[in-house]
């Protein structure tokens, strides 16, 4: 099956994307706020009774539950975090004996225990920091083609199913324009990765672009853009690199499409990082310690609330493909951050790679933006 990774359409997507600044700063006072409730609740909450102390982890157990707790750790009361405790130390041995063995495959008690506690996690998570139940039930609307162009060697070579519609942005012109665009902001021969251009419309702020392979392994891509939301050149720029860095991280020289993928690398239905790739370096810096709690509940907004000092934006907390292609939007966009905050951390991940810099370098230059010193 073709694997369709979509930009600009899920929760909260054009504010985090293109508006990162003003909700980062937004997202600071959100989190004072949270913290006075944390302190307010802790204070108020009972603590074990008589005969209840809170169990002793290992070291390496207690750091695990620090981890996924997040933000929630400084809001729990003595007892609620006993609670949590008493269920990672039934977790971890059972998830350390697995890893030292070289399995994938969790336990059904493994498993079990995980959506436990991610059930409790996310009880508190709404209990001290709101619920945000509502905000996951985005369904994108359906899409409606307008062309698609044949591409070779970085250049449109021929059009199909051009649907043009006169007085309006769906004009040929306008889809030649919008490729124009693409391959003006990036590298010279950045583009030559894709061998199909296609233009579609969902109406009005929903999906702008995505890519997709267009083959078994990764080796052939397509990338397909909106006009409708093309006008905002913002989140058209923004858009475009994080669309980008999904074609940078998941083609067939960073990625296998196989059913059997192997241990100890990051891996999404289908699909494996190789060793060494980008994406398995990002997994393994940033997201070893709580991928097994968002599987839990992939759609849940309240993981982003426990962990909002660790994501870039809203949408980066989807999973490591979205974490590491909005990072590399803003890695671009942005100068490179000092400071010990974790997306900080992320955005300098890229610093590590001279030809993603080079990337970065030309990528600016095209977009007219002053260097930052970086």
């Amino acid at each position: 099956m073709l694997r369709k990774m979509e930009g600009g359409g899920g929760m909260g997507t054009r504010t985090g994307r293109v508006r990162a600044v003003l909700g980062r700063l937004a997202a600071a006072a959100v989190l004072l706020v949270l913290c006075a409730a944390c302190a307010f609740g802790s204070a108020g909450s009972p603590e074990p009774g008589p005969g209840r102390s809170a169990p002793t982890l290992s070291a390496g157990a207690d750091r695990l539950l620090s981890a996924q707790l997040g933000l929630l750790e400084d809001c729990l009361s003595d007892s609620e975090r006993a609670r949590a405790a008493a269920l990672m130390e039934r977790l971890y041995p059972l998830r350390q004996e697995r890893l030292e063995q070289g399995g994938r495959v969790k336990s059904a008690e493994e498993e079990r225990l995980v959506r436990q506690l991610n059930r409790l996690y996310e009880r508190y998570t709404v209990k001290y920091m709101g619920d945000y139940s509502a905000w996951e039930t985005y369904a994108a609307p359906a899409e409606e083609a307008l062309a698609q162009y044949r591409v070779s060697d970085g250049a449109l070579q021929g059009a199909s199913g051009v649907s043009p519609r006169p007085g309006t942005d769906y004009g040929e012109a306008n889809f030649l324009a919008l490729w124009d665009q693409i391959t003006g902001m990036l590298p010279e021969g950045a583009c030559a990765a894709f061998s199909w251009f296609e233009v579609f419309t969902d109406g009005v702020d929903n999906t702008l672009a995505y890519v997709y392979m267009t083959d078994r392994q990764g080796e052939k891509w397509a990338i397909a853009v909106d006009p409708a939301d093309a006008g905002d050149r913002d989140w058209f720029t923004a858009t475009v690199l994080h669309e980008y860095c999904h074609y940078l991280t998941l083609n067939a020289k960073e990625a296998e499409y196989t059913e059997r993928p192997p241990e100890g690398v990051y891996c999404e239905p289908g699909m494996a990082s190789r060793p060494g790739s980008y994406l398995d370096d990002f997994y393994q810096a940033f997201w070893t310690d709580y991928l097994d709690d968002r599987l839990a509940s992939p759609e849940s907004f309240h993981f982003f609330l426990r962990h909002e000092e660790d994501f870039v934006t809203d949408y980066a907390a989807t999973d490591p493909s979205e974490d590491i292609a909005e990072c590399f939007t803003y890695f671009i966009l942005w100068g490179k951050p000092a400071g010990d905050a974790v997306w900080k951390q992320k955005l300098r991940f890229f610093y590590d790679y001279p030809e993603l810099v080079d990337f970065r370098a030309q990528t600016r230059a095209r977009l007219g933006l002053e260097e930052t010193g970086a």
